[in-house]
């Protein structure tokens, strides 16, 4: 997707002759409000996946803001819980199995690693990205939405209600969910730390339900340590999706879940997390 905000997350680029690209991070949180979060935290790390990757490569010169693109998958494995904000980080492309991938590192003022993210993501060819979209919408009608009804904050891991993107969860023969995102509570300014296009749910709510599901789960705050998602299909705002868990091993403290729209999968998620302590 084009960069959402004139402002720049990252900066005093330098590329080396390999093509890899080194940075540095602002650490204002007047910008960026996400910053007063865990340096670990999913909102944060999905954030600075995007900005990290959109700006190195505006570096390289490989990144076309005219042009609609899109995340299909992320993997990321944080550093440790007591990590700092990121203050410097690289980025490089890698090709594996004649796919492109890019990574990229985060390292706070103590050079100790934030997180590493690597992923893929593909380039929209059509010329009429947002009519091809709005006709994609309009296949999906819109529900009365007045009676949904959200967890609790303090339930689903949130400083106040308008961030609860999920219904509580439902324990039969499996455990689900409905979640809602609007541009009423999962878009600044409304919510205080998620930006984007607006044209549908983005990588970073994906990041920020999956850990709310993980809270209303094991019902308590947990610690974000490793994940990886894979994004098969947009997912529209202002219309419910479902969410069912696949798989939970406690031994391994891992889960699995499917987000489904308008009964399609669109993104499957596994996370690694720690109890908060």
């Amino acid at each position: 997707m084009p960069k959402p905000f004139p402002d720049a997350y990252t900066h005093s680029h330098e590329v080396s002759e390999q093509g890899q690209v080194s940075f540095r991070c602002t650490q204002d949180v007047g910008i960026w409000p996400w910053l007063a979060l865990s340096p670990i935290h999913p909102i944060l790390v999905q954030t600075i996946n995007f900005w990290g990757s959109v700006e190195s490569g505006e570096a390289l010169g490989t990144f076309d803001p005219e042009k609609w693109s899109a995340l299909t998958q992320a993997k990321w494995t944080c550093g440790a819980p007591t990590v700092g904000l990121p203050a410097r980080g690289t980025y490089e492309t890698v090709t594996r199995d004649d796919k492109k991938r890019y990574q990229l590192e985060f390292y706070d003022a103590e050079d100790e690693l934030v997180v590493r993210i690597g992923g893929q993501g593909v380039v929209f060819r059509t010329r009429n990205f947002e009519g091809w979209r709005d006709r994609s919408k309009e296949k999906l009608k819109i529900p009365d939405l007045s009676g949904f009804e959200y967890a609790p904050a303090k339930a689903a891991g949130v400083a106040t209600q308008s961030e609860s993107f999920l219904a509580p969860l439902q324990r039969g023969a499996g455990v689900t969910t409905t979640g809602l995102i609007t541009k009423a509570n999962g878009l600044r300014p409304a919510h205080p730390y998620i930006g984007g296009s607006g044209d549908h749910v983005n990588s970073t709510h994906m990041g920020e339900a999956g850990r709310q599901f993980a809270e209303l789960l094991l019902g308590g705050p947990l610690i974000n340590r490793s994940g990886e998602m894979v994004f098969m299909h947009y997912v529209e705002l202002g219309r419910p999706f479902d969410i069912e868990l696949l798989a939970h091993d406690e031994a391994s403290r891992t889960f699995s879940i499917v987000v489904r729209q308008a009964e399609r999968d669109c993104t499957r998620i596994e996370m690694t997390y720690a109890p908060a302590v």
